[in-house]
């Protein structure tokens, strides 16, 4: 593709005023393998006093990784278990997930079908896709994102504001 990557900087900035203007919780579904996304979504989610919660096994998993290695370094109380989300003010709750090409079985799938044993989609939810695409997914990834425009008020993905830079480089990069 020709042109220039986007950069983090931007789709940072971008996430933050998502999330100052997020009226309920936040569900953001970004790849699980993009770690220096993920630690600045928990970056931005402190600054603005809000809990993160993790939803997928990989997400789990990789975090917890990362954590244990020094690379993610989340304030004490900022991580909380997804079975305590109830605790919390719709408000001050971002659930950091997988699920972004639709997979029948990932964390955001299982939230959309009505599966998930502790999260239901709220009106007033805002669901964010950080992530791209992947080619092949087309048909999967919009059947998800229409489900749950069906239920929340907001639904954001990279098609409508700079929320993801491509994990691949541009002609002029």
């Amino acid at each position: 593709i020709e042109g220039h990557s986007l950069p983090e900087k931007l789709i940072e900035k971008n996430l933050e005023e998502l999330f100052r203007n997020a009226k309920g919780r936040i569900v953001i579904a970004t790849f699980a393998s993009l770690l220096t996304r993920i630690g600045e979504i928990i970056k931005i989610a402190e600054k603005l006093g809000k809990k993160v919660a993790l939803n997928g096994r990989s997400m789990k998993d990789n975090v917890q990784i990362v954590q244990g290695l020094g690379y993610i370094k989340a304030k004490k109380g900022t991580m909380i278990p997804i079975e305590e989300i109830h605790k919390y003010r719709d408000n001050e709750i971002l659930i950091l997930s997988t699920g972004t090409q639709g997979e029948p079985r990932s964390g955001l799938m299982r939230i959309a079908s009505g599966e998930h044993k502790i999260v239901k989609f709220k009106l007033t939810d805002t669901v964010i896709f950080s992530s791209s695409v992947v080619p092949g997914n087309e048909r999967g990834v919009q059947m998800l994102q229409d489900d749950i425009a069906r239920q929340v008020d907001e639904v954001y993905n990279y098609k409508l504001l700079d929320i993801h830079s491509g994990g691949h480089a541009r002609e002029e990069d």
